[in-house]
């Protein structure tokens, strides 16, 4: 079966994951919470020149406050800018995180990665 070249990867994938889309915070690893608003990824770099190319957000940033207490977020989601349609698979966060009202999750440069694969 053939796949695609690096080229045509990277081209995919850097207009397929744009500025401003939205990471989606789960508490159960299938749906958004409802308890932590999206959080929009204000750029992303270049998709790397990679077997699989990897597209990943470039600045740090923080999600709005949560609205509840004793919440656990264990995955997230990549959404258009609209937050309408689900453009990645619900991934585990390398850890969980209890928030309680007012706590905000803090998103490092390059946490958040995305790949055609």
């Amino acid at each position: 079966m053939a796949g695609f070249t690096t080229a045509f990867s990277r081209t995919t994938l850097d207009s397929a994951i744009v500025d401003g889309d939205k990471v989606q915070w789960s508490e159960n690893g299938s749906s958004a919470s409802a308890h932590v608003a999206a959080t929009a990824i204000a750029a992303w770099d270049a998709s790397t020149n990679a077997d699989p190319a990897v597209r990943s957000n470039t600045g740090a940033t923080e999600s709005a406050a949560c609205d509840a207490d004793a919440i656990t977020i264990t995955h997230f989601a990549v959404f258009d800018t609209t937050g309408a349609t689900q453009k990645t698979d619900w991934t585990a966060l390398t850890a969980s995180r209890t928030l309680d009202t007012g706590d905000k999750l803090s998103i490092a440069a390059g946490a958040i990665d995305v790949t055609l694969t």
